[in-house]
């Protein structure tokens, strides 16, 4: 049998805090999966002429940025030995400062990965004492507008010129609780929308004096392929990886067949 048959695939849940905040994506990544070597998980490797673990975040938190509740597709070279609750509290003891495991599911290989299915971002901005009335004022007005743009710079022909952006609709459910601003932002692929130059440029202020963001969650979309998996499913061989696949997959279906017993899709 091939090691892609044995492989599974795990979705992870996970909060980043400070120190890790000032870790870029690819250094978050690489905590995670040394969390697995620490816990004694051996993890799959891609097929590259330096073979690197196959693991990948949802949606990169920008610099500086606490995530409450992360996603990640982490897969392991074969089944898990313990149970779910088990291998949580294994990873749990061996995170680095600033990184903490929520949750982990599984998932079938030909599923979506979680980057795909990120749809929209949850976020707080917590609002320095100063900032506050001309904060509540601009975006006062920026709620009851249908179109708000904000000066941008940007290369011309290789040159640098200040350019207005329309950016009205990257705003979403946004409202104040106190002195904190509460708003989300739609998640397109291949974008990473960092709400601190986007509010710099709403009120003209230099990113670096607005103060703390935090997200607090991403929404997922239902993932499609899961109910294809006579589309998606890897293609077997032989008898004997059918028999082992089938074994290890949650998502058949048994239907009664008059003439020859059950069928398992």
């Amino acid at each position: 049998m091939s090691d892609v048959m044995q492989h599974r695939a795990l979705r992870l849940r996970f909060a980043v805090r400070h120190p890790l905040t000032q870790c870029n994506p690819s250094s978050q990544l690489g905590a995670l999966v040394s969390v697995f070597g620490r816990a004694g998980i051996p993890l799959a490797v891609g097929k590259e002429k330096r073979p690197r673990p196959i693991a990948s975040l949802a949606y990169p938190l920008p610099l500086g940025v606490e995530g409450l509740e992360e996603w990640a597709d982490i897969t392991i070279e074969s089944s898990l030995v313990d149970s779910l609750d088990i291998v949580v509290a294994k990873l749990k003891s061996c995170c680095p400062d600033g990184l903490g495991i929520l949750g982990i599911e599984q998932a079938p290989l030909h599923a979506s990965s979680v980057a795909e299915l990120c749809e929209t971002a949850h976020w707080r901005w917590f609002c320095p004492d100063g900032l506050f009335q001309a904060a509540k004022a601009r975006f006062d007005d920026f709620i009851k507008s249908e179109n708000f743009q904000i000066n941008k710079i940007g290369k011309v022909e290789g040159k640098k010129h200040t350019k207005s952006i329309e950016v009205r609709h990257l705003l979403l459910h946004i409202g104040w609780e106190g002195q904190v601003l509460q708003f989300s932002t739609k998640i397109i692929m291949g974008q990473a929308l960092n709400p601190q130059k986007l509010f710099g440029g709403i009120l003209d202020v230099d990113p670096t004096h607005l103060g703390e963001f935090q997200r607090e969650r991403i929404t997922i979309k239902p993932d499609p392929k899961l109910d294809r998996h006579d589309v998606y499913a890897m293609k077997l061989r032989n008898l004997y990886e059918d028999a082992v696949l089938l074994e290890s997959n949650t998502n058949l279906s048994v239907y009664e067949d008059d003439d020859d017993g059950f069928l398992i899709l």
